[in-house]
């Protein structure tokens, strides 16, 4: 694997945190992510900076044989894209980032075969054959140019079996177009569906009201009904957008549970062209909101079942297996964004901004790339490079960057205590919750 080029960490950033959980005393080596239980002898020793165990710290985070060093910024071939099929949407999101799929006019028509085809082939030609391929599809919604969609699937199947690729699908979706064809599709191929679901009706329809401004919640209990009671291959989770106008996030949990869905997670909106983003004064509120159905999901699980809150069970699987990256994504590493033009972005939300516009279904811009990555760096943001949780949080959302505040980041750290306490106590009362976990590959960095 070549490498790009360094951005080396801050001499004086934290090199671990130390915190307590209800079964004992821990230490979050901060390079690596490494988590160990600590006596209280030795756990007042490092409160108290003794020199002995700051040593003891340095060595512990010392990269290891088969570990990438946090400071690389590796030049990896393309792992996964998203097809950006759609210029169009029947829904007007209050918040919708992409302008109902014409990015501010920037993409004004659908996706075309040729392009969809030239952009797998220039994914395949070059993918790990030893890791999954990773096809995804994005709008203004998919499914208005369902036809593309079935055929990518099937052109990409196909070629990727001829090279021996084992390929995946994704999609998010507001599901309310969808066709007894399409669940058809959906269930015969690794899938992972995301269903952009707000609430209970009267949220969901507030903040995704159809074009025309009717209600859409019964349009996706609908339409998504009989593919959450008959999943076949597909793996089905509800996103949920929250606003500062509803907070309440137990109801929105319980509202989409109710529908059948196994996974749900919550997205803050940190920026929206209709004034309903978070604030700096929503933070903690938001946070005391997501703890408490957090500490009811880890009551579900010491009790021997599943979490379903995936903010919870994918931060507890990433804090088992090490997770630890100066990116926060692989926007402009392994993954990247086609449009309808057949242009690639870093990121699925950046169509038609020219610092994220790296290449085309011809290639890459190695050089422009390289600036962008180096730029990104988690060590490289003055804000971030100083602070203990910089290789969890990874800095963040590069496009809501600028909407990033200290009462947000505060939210962070917040919510990644919790989780570093939840994980040593779930591992102390049901280490078993973690063994053989099934990891999705949308759940790892590109």
């Amino acid at each position: 694997m070549k490498t790009l080029a360094q951005c080396l960490p801050d001499a004086g950033a934290p090199l671990f945190k130390r915190f307590s959980s209800g079964h004992g005393e821990h230490l979050l080596v901060v390079p690596h992510s490494r988590i160990y239980n600590l006596p209280a002898d030795l756990a007042e020793r490092f409160d108290a900076d003794d020199p002995e165990a700051i040593h003891l710290a340095e060595a512990l985070a010392q990269t290891a044989a088969g570990e990438e060093p946090l400071e690389k910024i590796p030049e990896l071939e393309p792992q996964s894209i998203s097809l950006n099929v759609s210029s169009a949407c029947n829904l007007a999101c209050t918040y919708c980032y992409a302008d109902r799929g014409t990015f501010h006019g920037a993409q004004s028509t659908t996706m075309a075969q040729a392009t969809m085809r030239a952009a797998i082939e220039r994914l395949f030609a070059t993918a790990d054959v030893m890791r999954p391929v990773t096809v995804g599809f994005l709008g203004g919604e998919p499914f208005v140019n369902r036809e593309l969609i079935h055929d990518a699937v099937a052109y990409a199947a196909r070629a990727g079996r001829a090279r021996g690729l084992d390929v995946r699908f994704a999609v998010t979706t507001n599901a309310t177009l969808l066709r007894p064809d399409d669940l058809a599709l959906l269930r015969g191929h690794p899938f992972a569906v995301t269903v952009s679901l707000d609430g209970g009706a009267a949220v969901h329809d507030a903040q995704r009201p159809t074009l025309g401004g009717k209600a859409s919640f019964d349009a996706v209990r609908t339409r998504i009904g009989a593919l959450l009671a008959d999943p076949g291959l597909a793996r089905i989770a509800a996103r949920a957008t929250v606003t500062r106008d509803n907070l309440d996030l137990e109801d929105a949990f319980a509202s989409i549970r109710a529908l059948g869905f196994r996974e749900v997670g919550f997205a803050p909106l940190r920026s929206s062209p209709s004034g309903n983003a978070l604030i700096s004064t929503d933070w903690p509120q938001y946070l005391e909101a997501l703890l408490r159905l957090a500490r009811s999901e880890i009551g579900v699980a010491l009790n021997g079942h599943e979490i379903a809150l995936s903010n919870l069970a994918i931060a507890l699987k990433q804090l088992h297996r090490g997770a630890s990256a100066p990116y926060p994504c692989g926007a402009g590493g392994g993954y990247f964004s086609v449009s309808a033009g057949g242009r690639w972005y870093a990121c699925h939300r950046a169509v038609g901004q020219t610092d994220y516009e790296l290449g085309d279904n011809n290639g890459l811009d190695r050089e422009k790339r390289r600036r962008f990555l180096e730029q990104r760096h988690v060590d490289a943001q003055p804000d971030c490079r100083v602070c203990w949780a910089r290789y969890l949080c990874s800095g963040g959302c590069h496009q809501e960057k600028a909407a990033r505040d200290e009462a947000s980041c505060d939210f962070i750290r917040g919510w990644l205590e919790f989780c570093l306490r939840a994980y040593c106590d779930l591992m102390d009362e049901r280490p078993e919750y973690f063994v053989e976990r099934r990891i999705r590959v949308e759940d790892l960095p590109a």
